[in-house]
């Protein structure tokens, strides 16, 4: 499955960038999606509202949002939003299938 991941840093998170300004961390991003079982396909780092953008496969939702859980955990994120890919024509081809199943109360 393939996710986008919008992250913003804590005050502790950019302390450590200014700190160690030439540590890589997208060899260290990589090798973390690695380690759950997916694979890091972009990485970007923005102004505005969110420091981070990534793009990222990996098995499952849940394995993301434990991943989620964990870099919180590590007091350098303050927020992250995972967005799931979907495919949205099959989706659309499912609810068109479905249109008259609902009847509205009073009808």
């Amino acid at each position: 499955m393939k996710f986008i991941v919008l992250a913003k840093y804590t005050k502790q998170g950019t302390d450590g960038w200014l700190e160690n300004p030439d540590e890589d961390r997208l060899a260290m991003i990589s090798g973390m999606t690695k380690k759950i079982g997916g694979e890091l396909i972009d990485l970007s780092y923005t102004r505005g509202t969110y420091d981070v953008v990534a793009t990222v496969k990996a098995p499952s939702l849940d394995v993301m949002t434990a991943l989620k859980l964990s870099m919180i955990k590590s007091g350098a994120i303050a927020e992250m939003n995972i967005l799931e890919d979907i495919d949205l024509n099959a989706i659309a081809k499912q609810g068109a299938e479905m249109i008259g199943l609902y009847k509205a109360p009073g009808n």
